[in-house]
């Protein structure tokens, strides 16, 4: 009768552990999940950054200021003609 009762707690003990084990391994493996997406986005980050520090450097060059009033805003020193080329509609 003890061997029944010690078997059965065997084997209820080895059942508990494997889907506790089950369960520990897939929250591992959704925080592994979670780290490598916010590593990627932390990636992206720090390439935003770069292109911003360049775009700030770049903001410290009155020409290229001047280059972007041309280019963005259409403008254009005292005495030139800006020119626009529309699409054919024929």
């Amino acid at each position: 009768m003890k061997d029944k009762f010690f078997l059965i707690f065997i084997i209820g003990s080895f059942i508990f552990l494997l889907f506790w084990g089950i369960k520990s391994y897939l929250k591992v493996n959704q925080a592994k999940n979670r780290v490598k997406k916010l590593e990627e986005k932390l990636e992206e980050l720090r390439i935003e950054n770069e292109t911003l520090k360049k775009e700030e450097e770049n903001l410290k060059n009155p020409f290229y200021i001047e280059k972007l009033a041309r280019e963005k805003l259409g403008l254009a020193k005292e005495g030139e003609i800006i020119y626009k080329i529309l699409p054919g509609g024929d």
